[in-house]
């Protein structure tokens, strides 16, 4: 399973010896990307039980709060993504070449990728600018 994982990240990285790094990259898109996706089920759970809670305050009540906690969640993520290179070079921990956000985005994208069987529809630009694709052949 982890061999499938790490050569989701790049073509050469099961065959190759890879650097710490590689893993520390892969591990936190990992974290990440699971967790956004348990946030979305829980998002969907909440709903759900929203809509068949009546109007019932004791059971609109949990429903409201898995839907507010799962979106803290996901705040919460994607702050400590961005914030933790920055505290860690201000620490003089020199963190930021593990931990960089647009390379961790990058493998998220590319794991999942690997793991839901679809490509990205955003792609760089020659000036390195996203260019999402919007055109509709791909269905």
């Amino acid at each position: 399973m982890f061999i499938e994982i790490a050569s989701a990240a790049g073509p050469d990285l099961v065959n190759s010896s890879y650097e710490l790094s590689d893993v520390v990259r892969i591990a936190i898109a990992l974290v990440v990307l699971v967790s956004g996706f348990m946030a979305v089920l829980f998002i969907i759970w909440g709903g759900v039980m929203l809509i068949l809670s009546g109007g019932k305050d004791e059971k609109v009540k949990p429903a409201v709060n898995s839907i507010r906690f799962a979106v803290l969640g996901i705040i919460v993520i994607i702050i400590a993504l961005f914030v933790t290179p920055k505290i860690g070079d201000m620490l003089g921990l020199n963190v930021s070449k593990y931990v960089d956000p647009k390379e961790i985005f990058s493998t998220i994208q590319s794991l999942s990728g690997k793991f839901f069987g679809s490509t990205s529809w955003i792609e760089l630009g020659t000036n390195n600018s996203p260019v999402i694709d919007d055109s509709f052949d791909r269905f």
